[in-house]
């Protein structure tokens, strides 16, 4: 299959370079990844991938959405006890493309992305399998148990 990944780049990289560069991001994802997954996101960092990108404007209750976004705003971390006890903590993010403007909330160890300063006015972001509701301040994205949140630039 890493063959066929290869395919789409190989007038860019050599095809070790391509197997670097998914070890890398193996790497980067503290083993998390497989091959092919990582292939994908190299792919992707290349302009070659195979993303079905939404845009703002077609965000409906309940879908599962894949976004390329910038950020507009950022509120501060919020704190706030759990049923269980546990603190959790919580913060909003407004993001736009040009269809239109909506919120991504980070919760708890998504925090760091802010905290470290990776995240903020102006980043570009891709917002991976994530999935859509309508809260009390409009249309919310957030990244559930299988999304992902890169920082793009």
């Amino acid at each position: 299959m890493r063959a066929a990944y290869y395919d789409k780049a190989k007038d860019l990289l050599s095809r070790e370079d391509f197997e670097n560069r998914i070890r890398e991001k193996q790497t980067e994802w503290g083993g998390l990844l497989d091959e092919d997954a990582a292939a994908r996101l190299v792919l992707d960092q290349l302009g070659r991938g195979d993303l079905n990108v939404q845009t703002v404007r077609e965000l409906r209750e309940g879908m599962e959405v894949t976004l390329r976004v910038r950020v507009d705003a950022v509120t501060p971390i919020r704190e706030f006890p759990r049923q269980d006890g546990n603190t959790g903590r919580v913060v909003n993010l407004d993001i736009s493309d040009g269809s239109g403007r909506c919120r991504l909330v980070l919760w708890d160890d998504d925090i760091s992305l802010v905290e470290k300063g990776r995240v903020r006015v102006g980043s570009t972001l891709r917002v991976l399998d994530c999935f859509v509701k309508v809260g009390r301040f409009g249309t919310e994205v957030s990244r559930g148990k299988f999304g992902t949140v890169l920082v793009e630039g």
